[in-house]
């Protein structure tokens, strides 16, 4: 196999990867049979939701992540050189994000490679089971095995908190200019503009009829009138029937290291996930909006001077879901 035959197999799984909206921020220069650099595209970057970057560094790690599990059928793990670059939405040109290499590893990996590719983001109704306590566990001492605490609970109390928490920060960041046209930029109201950019928020896998996405953040005005509004939440809160178990995420996530490091992790959670034919969303809104964080942190009592709750998310069984689009290799090899 030729210097680039490897790189391109990992990276038929490793493009799979989720990010923030689906920007897919990541592109790859290859350099060797085992070397390689990935830069990030300022243009493909959240700069007002995600104004330090850090979730979308931690998607990052989530990539090479994928890389590495891919790249393990081969005899291979990969290794990274992050030295904490921070990501630049002013920068005009592709910018280096870590230098990558192959490694023979005889570790054994119990994640197959091909769950990469199975893997989707479920915004369908749940069956009404939750997850299974083995499951759980397996959550667990994979989050410990990278410093952080993975929590859950069944309780129908608190899930119903999570959910109209979620279905509301959905209203509150629709009234803020800024945050709406960056989610407007991402929306991809129509199968033909979905299959054409390959990226972004498609409504056929958030499960929204394209005219109303379009007209949700387009007329947003018009959901304002009370009437409206409530059938909206409504609407809204339907997709999210049947959930049983919500989990949340606790730990180090100040720095672009932690950061990176939650990606790592949270790859080999989805993983699991996807392993025993259980499906994930998470509630990333909830975090990065300043009021739903705040009631977050209260409901909690979380003392983030020592750790931070940092992702919230639903989980359990669902029909298979529609998968969003992804760009090709070549559209990310430089």
């Amino acid at each position: 196999m030729d210097e680039k035959g490897l790189w391109n197999e990992l990276l038929e799984y490793a493009r799979w990867a989720p990010s923030p909206h689906n920007v897919q921020p990541w592109k790859v220069k290859i350099l060797s049979e085992k070397e390689a650099e990935v830069y990030y595209d300022p243009k493909r970057l959240l700069s007002v939701e995600d104004d330090t970057g850090k979730f979308t560094i931690a998607g990052f790690g989530i990539f090479i992540e994928m890389l590495s599990l891919a790249a393990h059928k081969s005899g291979f793990t990969v290794a990274e050189e992050y030295n904490g670059t921070l990501l630049d939405a002013s920068k005009t040109e592709l910018t280096l994000f870590a230098k990558i290499k192959l490694i023979k590893t005889q570790e054994k990996e119990p994640f197959d490679r091909e769950l990469i590719v199975k893997r989707r983001t479920s915004r369908l109704p749940y069956d009404g089971r939750p997850i299974p306590e083995a499951v759980v566990q397996e959550l667990k001492d994979i989050a410990k095995k990278y410093g952080h605490t993975f929590t859950f609970s069944n309780e129908e109390d608190m899930i119903k908190w999570i959910l109209q928490l979620n279905c509301d920060t959905v209203f509150y960041d629709l009234k803020d200019t800024a945050t709406r046209e960056e989610i407007g930029y991402w929306l991809r109201c129509f199968a033909n503009e979905a299959r054409s950019k390959k990226d972004g928020l498609w409504a056929y896998c958030m499960t929204m009829p394209g005219m109303l996405m379009y007209l949700f953040f387009h007329l947003h005005f018009f959901f304002d009138i009370p009437f409206i509004k409530s059938f909206a939440k409504s609407y809204y809160l339907k997709s999210t029937a049947g959930t049983k178990t919500v989990g949340w995420l606790t730990g180090a996530f100040s720095n672009p290291s932690d950061w990176i490091n939650a990606g790592h992790m949270l790859a080999r959670l989805w993983l699991c996930l996807t392993k025993h034919n259980l499906y994930l969303h998470p509630f990333g809104s909830t975090i990065t909006n300043k009021d739903s964080h705040k009631r977050l942190r209260e409901k909690f009592n979380v003392d983030e001077g020592k750790e931070e709750m940092w992702l919230i998310v639903r989980m359990g069984y669902s029909e298979t879901p529609p998968r969003s689009l992804r760009l090709s290799v070549s559209d990310i090899l430089l």
